[in-house]
């Protein structure tokens, strides 16, 4: 216990409201929607100049022409003990035509703006946790970050999904600084996820003259949604969403082709193994005459699973938030997926939803509580600066 370091702390946080808010509004107003590469490229060397004036050693690595820069650095790299890890994604999920010029505002407590909680206002609080701890002279052990840029985009089009279990590897633990829950919950566990596309052929023909020579597509493709819907168990967390549907050209045609995307949602890798033989034989099997079918498999994110060591950095935050006085908090498993799941797979503890409290991400009206942003960096310095308590 350091209560004296961690009012410093807080009376550094005090001190720095306006400076912390504005380097959030500078942030979120650069907009940068996950298909644009080149402004997603711009917040990360946003981000690398900031950090790296915090005195990080920071350097922006590239991946493929479709995806921006990740970004990692490290503070105290000479210093004894193992990192800590701060990780976030930099890239938002909504065009950024859908705002303003420079939509960041804040009305009753809340601020609004592209990203504002999904997550920029989690790279804000790494930022100045970093900043804090330099403040109160802080060098017991390293911290590390790594901000990636394509997670809403599944990582789809780089490997940033393998470099982040590389990179996390050998770290105390992480926090990943995704949207923070709205009763300060902190996630334990989420689903994994996996995208597919399918695809049914048909023949196209005139719908008056001709109806007997088509092979209707959307006729095949409803027995298959049908089918697909039904690998849904509740009981076991599994969900199958037909989400998008295409199909035919005009009513008075046949339609030769129908598409549709499915979003398959499950708590373990035997449940996914599961949906996808079934959906490998929904798909061989076909219920319209002469129409075929084939699928493929998109951005597979793997459940992260709750375990031991999830559970023991959860009680630590929590016994952390106590000592100071802390708003409670309790743990959480929730259907969305995230890198929390990959870094994982390095075999070190990590948090998730450890940013800045918000709600309704991925729409226009995304919102993150203000003053929340400022309670987690108190929170999660202290949790650093009383790591020790943890055993390696």
């Amino acid at each position: 216990m350091h209560t004296t370091v961690v009012k410093e702390v807080e009376a550094y946080v005090r001190e720095h409201r306006e400076e912390i808010l504005a380097k959030y509004e500078e942030l979120v107003n650069l907009k940068d929607f996950w298909r644009d590469a080149r402004a997603v490229d711009d917040v990360g060397e946003w981000l690398k100049k900031e950090f790296t004036n915090a005195g990080f050693d920071c350097s922006l690595v590239s991946f493929t022409p479709e995806a921006g820069n990740a970004l990692v650095g490290t503070l105290g790299a000479d210093r004894p003990g193992k990192p800590i890890l701060f990780s976030g994604h930099m890239d938002t999920a909504l065009a950024s035509e859908l705002y303003a010029e420079q939509p960041f505002r804040i009305e009753e407590g809340k601020a609004y703006g592209p990203g504002v909680v999904d997550m920029k206002g989690g790279l804000i609080i790494a930022l100045y946790v970093a900043k804090a701890l330099n403040a109160v002279g802080y060098d017991e052990r390293p911290l590390k970050i790594l901000f990636v840029p394509d997670e809403e985009g599944s990582h789809q089009f780089t490997n940033v999904a393998g470099y982040l279990t590389e990179e996390a590897a050998g770290c105390f633990f992480a926090f990943n600084m995704e949207t923070g829950l709205m009763d300060n919950s902190l996630t334990v566990g989420r689903k994994g996820g996996i995208g597919i596309d399918v695809e049914v052929t048909g023949k196209a023909a005139h719908a008056g003259q001709a109806f007997f020579e088509g092979v209707n597509a959307i006729e095949e493709m409803a027995h298959k949604i049908v089918a697909f819907q039904a690998l849904t168990d509740a009981e076991k967390g599994t969900t199958v969403n037909t989400g998008v549907i295409k199909g035919g050209t005009v009513p008075n045609a046949v339609p030769g082709v129908c598409t549709c995307e499915l979003d398959v949602r499950f708590t373990t890798l035997d449940e996914l193994e599961r949906v996808r033989q079934a959906i490998e034989v929904i798909c061989a099997t076909s219920h319209v005459t002469g129409a075929t079918c084939s699928y493929r498999e998109q951005h597979l994110f793997p459940p992260f699973v709750t375990g031991e060591k999830e559970m023991k950095l959860f009680h630590f935050l929590e016994k952390t938030a106590e000592t100071y006085g802390y708003a409670r908090t309790q743990p959480a498993q929730v259907g969305g997926c995230s890198d929390a799941a990959f870094i994982q797979k390095a075999g070190i503890p990590v948090l998730c939803s450890c940013g800045i409290r918000g709600d309704r991400h991925h729409t226009t009206d995304e919102f993150a509580v203000v003053d929340s942003l400022f309670e987690r960096i108190q929170w999660l310095t202290a949790a650093v600066i009383d790591a020790g308590e943890l055993a390696e």
